[in-house]
């Protein structure tokens, strides 16, 4: 996982969506995914997330992934993780996650690769409720309008802090959804 240049792409509107509890919850009982297959699309998500892409937003997302830092799962398995969500959750073209409680690392996962942001200006700032995952995001694609979906009220916390729209996820998913 390389550090990448930052390549600034002009994307209109942006839809930046949290991912457990708002758009993925685990198929197991557990509190929290276990593996890649353990996860399962939250009712309403799909077509809330269709709708967006339909009319020609982009969608990335973003989500503190502490279980790596907690040692319930590798760094591998949450990067394979991110990427079965994005095959049960096609429109989502990235996923990017902070593995650690200090907010210092992130990494962007596509369908084929994995890039590492861990030494950006933002470092530190990464876990919600800090704002550092959407500020990249939002400097990254360079949207016009941006919209911040959450289940959470670090996710509000998050938003706010990046001076960007958020939307709560129930009533994001009853609004757009097809629940």
């Amino acid at each position: 996982m390389e550090q990448e240049d930052i390549e600034t792409i002009n994307t209109g509107n942006l839809l930046i969506v949290d991912l457990d509890g708002t758009v993925r919850s685990p198929r197991s009982d557990n509190k929290f995914i276990e593996h890649p297959g353990d996860q399962k699309i939250i009712p309403g998500a799909e077509g809330a997330i269709a709708y967006f892409a339909s009319v020609g937003w982009k969608i990335v997302a973003v989500t503190n992934q502490a279980g790596v830092a907690a040692g319930k799962k590798s760094l591998t398995s949450c990067v394979k993780e991110q990427q079965q969500t994005m095959v049960l959750l096609p429109e989502i073209e990235e996923v990017y996650f902070c593995p650690d409680f200090a907010g210092k690392k992130c990494f962007c996962v596509t369908p084929k690769e994995v890039r590492d942001y861990n030494k950006h200006q933002l470092s530190g700032t990464f876990r919600k409720p800090n704002p550092g995952m959407l500020l990249l995001v939002m400097e990254i694609h360079n949207a016009g309008k941006t919209i911040f979906v959450g289940d959470r009220p670090e996710d509000k916390q998050a938003a706010n802090s990046a001076k960007i729209k958020f939307q709560q996820a129930e009533n994001w998913r009853r609004t757009y959804g097809d629940s």
